[in-house]
């Protein structure tokens, strides 16, 4: 059965919003890789709105994780939006979750830099 992935990239000044939908896994990683492999590297802050994600494995992780090098590299910064629980749970059981900056929580505060919205 195939999973569904789609992704979605809006420009504006200064950042690009990267929103990714359904299943981030090993068989998104290799579809994405080609699109978001050179956002990465302008130089620009990249915001990944995981709102719309429903379930995220190793593949998926190794991802973000790979996204993130990339975009520091670039001398840029990267932020987590819209962590659902499934998605937060494999970044703490990971030991990851405090690699990602996140935008805050409802309640929680912020758990790292959080890119201004205008």
């Amino acid at each position: 059965m195939q999973s569904f992935f789609d992704m979605r990239i809006s420009d504006s000044p200064g950042r690009i919003v990267l929103t990714v939908a359904g299943e981030l896994d090993f068989t998104a990683r290799s579809q994405a890789a080609p699109v978001i492999g050179p956002l990465a590297l302008t130089g620009r802050d990249l915001v990944v709105d995981l709102t719309r994600v429903t379930f995220m494995d190793a593949g998926g992780l190794g991802m973000l994780l790979r996204l993130h090098e990339r975009v520091a590299a670039g001398g840029g910064a990267m932020e987590l939006r819209g962590l659902r629980p499934e998605v937060r749970r494999v970044l703490e059981l990971t030991g990851t979750d405090g690699r990602f900056p996140q935008e805050a929580r409802p309640g929680h505060g912020t758990t790292g830099p959080v890119l201004d919205a205008a």
